[in-house]
């Protein structure tokens, strides 16, 4: 019984690591988009104002998706870099157990800037969805937030730190890949209205009415993109080049003390 529990539970993980690295394939396409947004020569589809599905609307031929609000680089690039490095430490959480612990404080502050960042986003909303953005806003801030206050006190109670860690994590995640639960529906119904009536959803021609006049738009866009650079850079890449040499000392030191204790390298699956 035990075993099939735990086989069970395996298969629960690995389908998870499989949404979570599908979403995050999903929206690094749309990145290069974004970044060229308005310097690609594409004048026909810019002077529609970004949407959605950016990256559908350069594959695709005809194919129209929601306005979006916000600029390409104040908001989407920087609310992008943080969620898919959200995504990238649940992964690897899930993957190794360890890591949940020792690289949470960066995780839950990465949630508290991103809840903290879509805050405008969430209030220039008009469709009504406006309070569920916020609440979303808010656990990300909120969840954060206790995160940081559990890893504080994670050695008063190891067993319930690691409990309240990994509801923690499971938050976070899911209220940030809630903008796939949203853009799927509307994936789906723009590719049936195309099967049916041979064209795709119209959603205009003109930006939406919104559109560059977000707080966001009150710096210039090479200030998202210089951030979403330099995080990329920082986080992306000079940080796992450090964490490499960093475990490599550490394996030594256990090495030489003889210790037993669980290492990084220990798997979950």
């Amino acid at each position: 019984m035990s075993q099939t529990k735990a086989s069970a539970s395996s298969a629960w993980v690995k389908a998870a690591i499989a949404f979570m690295a599908i979403v995050a394939l999903w929206n690094i396409t749309k990145l290069p988009f974004l970044m060229s947004f308005g310097n690609d020569g594409n004048v026909a589809y810019n002077s529609r104002g970004v949407e959605l599905s950016i990256n559908l609307g350069h594959w695709v031929k005809g194919y129209r998706s929601n306005k979006m609000r916000t600029p390409p680089c104040n908001f989407l690039l920087v609310h992008s870099a943080l969620g898919l490095t959200i995504l990238f430490m649940m992964i690897l959480s899930l993957i190794n157990q360890t890591w949940r612990k020792r690289y949470c404080k960066p995780f839950f502050w990465f949630a508290i800037i991103e809840g903290i960042h879509a805050i405008p986003a969430s209030l220039a909303n008009d469709t009504g969805l406006t309070p569920l953005f916020l609440l979303a806003c808010a656990l990300l801030i909120g969840t954060g937030v206790w995160g940081l206050e559990t890893n504080k006190r994670y050695f008063d109670n190891e067993a319930r730190a690691e409990k309240h860690l990994f509801i923690q994590y499971t938050i976070v995640t899911v209220v940030n890949s809630f903008a796939a639960f949203l853009e799927t529906p509307q994936i789906i119904s723009a590719f049936k209205s195309k099967t049916v009536d041979g064209t795709f959803h119209s959603h205009g021609d003109e930006p939406h009415k919104v559109f560059g006049h977000t707080l966001y738009d009150a710096l210039p866009e090479k200030v998202g993109m210089t951030i979403f650079l330099g995080f990329t850079i920082a986080v992306w890449f000079i940080w796992p080049l450090l964490l490499l040499d960093l475990k490599k000392t550490r394996q030594n030191e256990e090495n030489s003390n003889g210790n037993d204790t669980v290492s990084e390298a220990t798997r979950l699956l």
